[in-house]
């Protein structure tokens, strides 16, 4: 009798250590909420339009219906920079820092939030091919547009909790 008793305490102990870690489980990303709601989205002209067109995918634009209670999201001045990073004794730079930028307002029925979201991304540059090195460029901007998206995504929900 004494020997089950341990073993129906740590059995018991371990079942609510993997009820609580169960509990806590990170959630992805789901744009799933935002596709029930209709948006009119508004850009300015230095908005990238492959942005631009991520954007249109995720909230189903609906510019063309001009109904009283639709929800709002305009994004406008969109800003990307590039830095280079010196180290050592080399005469060229060895990362190059991007950072970008964009304002957002989103109105839901009476709400407007307006927030500054940024994203940054370094890479390194030592590469002996120019072509590569603007490829990498390439790809690292698609990764903010990407990250841009995921923000605001992620400010539409929480504003509508």
């Amino acid at each position: 009798m004494n020997n089950s008793s341990p073993i129906k305490k740590s059995s018991l102990f371990v079942f609510i250590i993997l009820f609580l870690i169960s509990g806590c489980a990170f959630n992805v990303l789901d744009y799933s909420n935002v596709k029930d709601k209709e948006f009119q989205l508004s850009f300015t002209s230095d908005v990238p339009d492959e942005l631009k067109n991520k954007i249109n995918i995720v909230f189903q634009d609906n510019s063309l219906s001009n109904s009283l209670n639709s929800n709002f999201i305009k994004i406008s001045g969109f800003t990307i920079e590039t830095y280079d990073i010196f180290s050592g004794k080399a005469l060229r730079a060895l990362e190059v820092e991007v950072k970008s930028s964009i304002l957002l307002t989103i109105t839901i029925g009476n709400k407007i939030n307006k927030k500054k979201l940024m994203a940054m991304k370094r890479y390194n540059a030592n590469e002996l091919n120019i072509l590569a090195e603007n490829e990498m460029l390439d790809f690292i901007k698609k990764e903010i547009y990407e990250d841009f998206l995921d923000q605001i995504v992620l400010e539409v929900g929480l504003i509508e909790m």
